[in-house]
């Protein structure tokens, strides 16, 4: 559900497994909006509160610190026009919905066991996201070696944006198969198959923390259009 303030504003609401999730674009809202709103919102706060702010200030961050809530990390979204320059002939196959699931989640976990969101998927989970109505297995890409999966790339296109946008949702590399070029040669796989799609806009989102990745998709091209801030209470 969402709770409206300004015009063509509004604080998301939604849950995941870490509790409740606030999610709001702050260059929409006046300071003092955004404070009466948050407080309405945070009345009663649960035991877990996690706040997205997109393009925050320092005023931001002081309004909301003034809530008991701090900045724990930033996500860029980086974007840019494709085709791009840069080609991989990476060899990759479809997801195979009813075959893939258990095995891409191992993987998965193990790429991500260090990560709040996209760690211990489970197999249901994948499931779930299969209803979504932009689930393409086509643009869910699998790269095998030795047998197993060694690394994926799973696109996602944003048909609610003018024009539609093609995501890189998430890509990974199974750490047996690290150092060999793969995250490079599937980000561009992803991009070369929402080419085809007929998709002229790319984005993906990175933890600005993570330099590795930040800095190889500046060399593939991307740039940071939005920064999207956490925001928990201390615990």
């Amino acid at each position: 559900m969402s709770t409206s303030k300004d015009q063509d504003s509004t604080i998301s609401i939604s849950e995941d497994r870490e509790g409740q999730v606030l999610e709001l674009d702050a260059s929409l809202w006046s300071d003092d909006s955004l404070s009466m709103a948050l407080r309405d919102v945070l009345t009663t706060p649960p035991t877990r509160v996690s706040l997205w702010v997109d393009h925050p200030t320092e005023d931001t961050d002081l309004l909301v610190g003034r809530l008991g809530l701090q900045p724990q990390r930033d996500l860029f979204r980086m974007e840019r026009s494709i085709p791009l320059e840069q080609t991989t002939d990476v060899t990759t196959r479809p997801f195979v919905v009813g075959q893939d699931e258990a095995e891409w989640c191992e993987v998965n976990n193990r790429a991500f066991a260090w990560h709040r969101e996209q760690s211990g998927w489970t197999v249901e989970q994948v499931a779930q996201h299969q209803l979504e109505p932009w689930f393409d297995a086509e643009g869910f890409l699998i790269h095998e070696r030795d047998d197993r999966i060694a690394a994926f790339c799973w696109t996602k296109v944003h048909h609610e944006e003018t024009p539609p946008v093609g995501e890189v949702f998430v890509i990974a590399v199974d750490p047996t198969f690290h150092g060999l070029g793969l995250g490079r040669a599937l980000t561009l796989a992803g991009y070369q198959h929402l080419q085809s799609k007929g998709i002229t806009r790319a984005m993906l989102y990175v933890d600005a923390g993570n330099k590795a990745a930040v800095t190889l998709y500046r060399d593939i091209g991307l740039e940071v259009k939005t920064i999207r801030r956490l925001y928990q209470f201390a615990r």
